[in-house]
């Protein structure tokens, strides 16, 4: 089996790919978080605790503000817009050049010991609004690292092609701890609920018919829903 090093935000999506990893007997090595000046840093001590769920050692690397984003400072982070006629326009939220940053920075790491793997949660969802979220994107990089680096990685994307009720669905399937993460772009102790993320991952789980275990700031319409069943600890 490959080792392999996992880009771990705290988010629904970057757990579900890392419960896929273990459920293919991949071995992670290691999980990886950065503060690069989001206004949700708090998802920083989600990725922690899910780190701490699985057992497997987690890392934050702290790098320089990534400016020009509503979602490290530039404005306010839009709520309540509707999301149900969304097109390719390019995220008022998307962080410039950020999943290169984060890779390139990830992948350095994975070079001081035996990883061939970096394992994130990139999905089909993701990739309308977010450029460095599509497969073009990821398979031109993974191109790159192999002639910058001449070992032979692979970045592990096995939600690419999901949206977001179908990343719920696997979630569930695969055991992951949804209660312990965080999708909001705000930084309260709840999740606002309006914001587009936490409108995706709300439309979600409603179309899966299970309430999301974790808190909001506002009454969210859970009719038809069953209770969300936490996993066992490991």
């Amino acid at each position: 089996m490959p080792d392999a090093l996992i880009l771990l935000s705290g988010g629904l999506d970057s757990v579900t790919a890392l419960a896929w990893a273990l459920s293919e007997r991949i071995t992670v090595l290691g999980a990886l978080s950065f503060e690069y000046g989001q206004r949700h840093a708090r998802e920083i001590a989600a990725a922690e605790a899910v780190a701490a769920y699985y057992r497997v050692p987690h890392q934050t690397l702290t790098l320089a503000p990534i400016r020009g984003s509503r979602l490290t400072g530039q404005g306010d982070i839009p709520q309540g817009r509707d999301l149900s006629a969304l097109d390719e326009t390019v995220a008022p939220t998307y962080v410039p050049n950020r999943n290169l940053i984060l890779i390139s920075y990830a992948v350095a790491h994975a070079l001081l010991g035996p990883a061939t793997h970096l394992v994130g949660g990139w999905n089909g969802a993701d990739a309308l609004n977010y450029p460095d979220c599509r497969e073009p994107f990821l398979a031109a990089a993974e191109q790159t690292l192999r002639l910058a680096t001449e070992r032979e990685f692979t970045i592990a994307r096995p939600l690419i092609a999901d949206d977001k009720a179908a990343i719920v669905r696997r979630a569930i399937a695969l055991g992951a701890p949804i209660h312990l993460t965080w999708t909001c772009y705000l930084g309260g102790e709840r999740a606002c609920g309006t914001c587009d993320a936490c409108q995706l991952r709300v439309g979600a789980f409603r179309a899966v018919g299970v309430i999301d275990p974790i808190p909001y700031a506002v009454a969210i319409d859970w009719s038809g829903c069953a209770p969300y069943r936490q996993p066992e600890d490991l």
